[in-house]
């Protein structure tokens, strides 16, 4: 896409909430993200739950090593492994969002940068929508990067340059790659702070009692947290100058739809989809 062309960028898909199980929640990110890849005329956001809680693991992370699958199975907690790298994530009481955004948008908006700076710039509408409700969110300082909890699997207990913090514990735990020339984002948000017993884990290293966690419910009231996915794409639409396309799942597109449910069937639904285990 040429600079003249980023002119047709003007719209920002909203894709409201709605609770899937993990295996269905991963398959439609992966299907924006490859629509995106051939349509590149949009930027997209995507807020939702999950039914039942579920474990979702980084793209490199090797779930035989950490996870007692009798265990979780058993406490009725789903998993499911990311296309998106970093650490493992339990999703219980939360928001999760996608994001994506062609990377010639974002070179337009942006000039020469980094990784981080690009991943920064996509999520800082969220950190400001935080702010606006009442969260006292910011990006993690030097001082934090540097901090290390011992844990080595849980994504809260480590701490990047993107991480969202508020007051002295973090937030938003996310990670992002790219893809067909997309950046494409996966983020949590929790409204309550949650962790699965520690059976469902297999060695005493991955017990979760040393992580600090923030939670939207330590700041707003249950009406405030429901109204947050809106405030989130309205903040969006307008720190980005794109018009809201307000979607549910059920809106998307038929070649979206239908290649969620084939993505959900032929990959999400086997842990094993990479050469790890």
């Amino acid at each position: 896409m040429n600079v003249s062309d980023l002119s047709k960028i003007k719209e920002l898909r909203y894709i409201t909430v709605e609770h899937l199980p993990g295996h269905m929640n991963m398959a439609i990110d992966e299907a924006l993200s490859l629509c995106l890849g051939e349509k590149r005329d949009y930027v997209y956001l995507r807020l939702y739950c999950w039914r039942p809680s579920c474990l979702t693991f980084g793209y490199n992370q090797r779930i035989s090593t950490i996870l007692n699958f009798e265990e979780a199975d058993s406490a009725g907690i789903d998993y499911v492994r990311r296309i998106s790298g970093g650490k493992m994530v339990y999703h219980n009481d939360e928001y999760t969002f996608s994001l994506g955004f062609p990377v010639e948008f974002l070179k337009y908006r942006l000039g020469a940068a980094t990784f981080i700076e690009m991943f920064k710039y996509a999520v800082s509408p969220l950190v400001k929508a935080l702010c606006k409700s009442g969260v006292p969110a910011r990006f993690s300082s030097p001082h934090e990067m540097s901090s290390d909890s011992g844990n080595k699997i849980h994504c809260y207990a480590a701490v990047a340059g993107h991480s969202i913090f508020a007051d002295d514990c973090k937030l938003v735990g996310a990670a992002g790659f790219f893809k067909n020339e997309c950046l494409v984002i996966h983020g949590s948000i929790p409204i309550v702070s949650a962790f699965p017993p520690d059976g469902v884990f297999l060695k005493k290293n991955t017990a979760v009692d040393n992580v600090k966690m923030a939670s939207l419910s330590a700041y707003l009231t249950r009406p405030k947290i429901a109204d947050l996915p809106d405030l989130i794409a309205d903040t969006y639409s307008d720190s980005l100058e794109l018009k809201i396309n307000k979607l549910t799942t059920e809106e998307l597109k038929p070649e979206e739809k239908t290649l969620a449910e084939n993505l959900s069937k032929d990959k999400y639904q086997n842990l094993v989809w990479t050469k790890i285990k």
